[in-house]
């Protein structure tokens, strides 16, 4: 199989994965293939640790929130909804809403789960044979001025070549104003909306816009980590056709595609799934360790640095929970606790985990906080 052909088998692999949760962690976590228990809907789980204040996260294909120990659905599991985010002002939620196989569509919902509205519109025509009709999107995000940013999958080069269309879904970011309408008339004709990066082919392109109070924006741009033309040195132990992701700040937009922002990561941290708290002075992420001289495929750590917004630097990275595989970092309202999720022990199921004082170093043991889930991989939301 062709370097180009099994990346483009891995992307769409990949966004399944982001849009149905990590149920592939499961094995990977665990290490075994012993089949265990199903586990249980989030309303009938019980929650070992009160935290203050309303988590909103996703499971099943479903929205939940979480307030002290008990568990509100907000919309059923099987429906697809996933990535919740904040309105500013906590009004409401934006969250993704997956049509399996086809496409994905952004809605808002208001805190009680009921559909606001549509905010885009991906349906083409809903064939596997016609795939190039349709559009995804995800990683809603909400900035200044009511800035909406997202990263979508258009275009996907020639749509009458099966080998550089359909199944080629390489996000780049794309922003505009809450509330425009968005399917891909709008976005190909620039009308109220335009791109803000552009995505390596073949490499799943760019995701997790984190918009900053004064106008930047922070993102994730994967990359292929053994070819020097798109990272600054080759990565460690990576074979060929690997990707890595890095964490970048303020893409740059150009008509040539160039625009690739400034790094705040190396391409040998292989980090991503940024946070920001509310000051904008500390960053968590998940980063993949290097176990036996090569990148790990079973272990990410949760790490946090320290962020100058106005330099755009980071301090040293401090990896904080280690020996798992974490993912989905999500702050407190106040900026110093962490929630992110990771396996439980003995199924490998996502749960909810939490680090009081996370910047505090040595940050204290990672509490857990449900048991018996499955959660998606979708970062959760928290809100006072």
């Amino acid at each position: 199989m062709s370097r180009s052909r099994r990346l483009l088998t891995w992307i769409v692999l990949l966004v399944l994965m982001v849009a149905f949760g990590a149920g592939v962690n499961r094995y990977l976590a665990s290490g075994s293939t012993v089949a265990f228990a199903p586990a249980e809907k989030p309303t009938q789980t019980d929650v070992k640790l009160s935290l203050p204040g309303t988590v909103y996260f996703a499971d099943g294909g479903g929205l939940f929130a979480l307030t002290g120990t008990h568990i509100t659905q907000l919309q059923a599991e099987g429906q697809g909804w996933t990535q919740p985010v904040l309105i500013p002002g906590g009004a409401g939620l934006l969250a993704v809403k997956v049509t399996a196989n086809y496409y994905s569509d952004l809605y808002e919902v208001d805190l009680s789960g009921k559909v606001e509205a549509q905010l885009s519109h991906d349906s083409g025509k809903v064939t596997a044979t016609e795939l190039g009709a349709d559009d995804w999107i995800y990683y809603p995000a909400v900035g200044p001025g009511n800035t909406l940013y997202f990263s979508y999958d258009w275009p996907k080069g020639n749509v009458d070549d099966l080998a550089q269309c359909c199944y080629q879904v390489d996000l780049s970011i794309w922003k505009t104003t809450l509330g425009t309408d968005i399917d891909r008339t709008a976005v190909e004709h620039s009308d109220g909306i335009t791109q803000e990066s552009w995505a390596n082919y073949y490499t799943g392109g760019d995701v997790s816009p984190l918009p900053l109070a004064s106008g930047g924006l922070i993102y994730v741009d994967y990359e292929a980590a053994t070819d020097n033309s798109e990272v600054s040195t080759p990565v460690h132990g990576a074979d060929p056709g690997d990707e890595v992701s890095q964490i970048r700040m303020d893409p740059t937009p150009n008509a040539n595609g160039t625009g690739h922002g400034t790094p705040l990561t190396q391409p040998g941290d292989d980090c991503a799934q940024p946070a920001l708290n509310p000051d904008e002075t500390e960053i968590a992420m998940i980063c993949t360790p290097v176990v036996n001289g090569a990148p790990s495929s079973t272990e990410s750590d949760l790490v946090v640095a320290s962020f100058d917004a106005a330099t755009g630097t980071l301090g040293p990275l401090e990896r904080i929970v280690t020996g798992t595989m974490a993912a989905s970092p999500t702050w407190s309202p106040d900026g110093t606790d962490l929630i992110y999720l990771a396996p439980e022990a003995g199924d490998g199921y996502f749960e909810l985990w939490y680090v009081k004082d996370a910047t505090t170093l040595p940050a204290p043991q990672a509490r857990q906080v449900t048991s018996d889930l499955d959660l998606d991989g979708s970062a959760p939301v928290w809100r006072p």
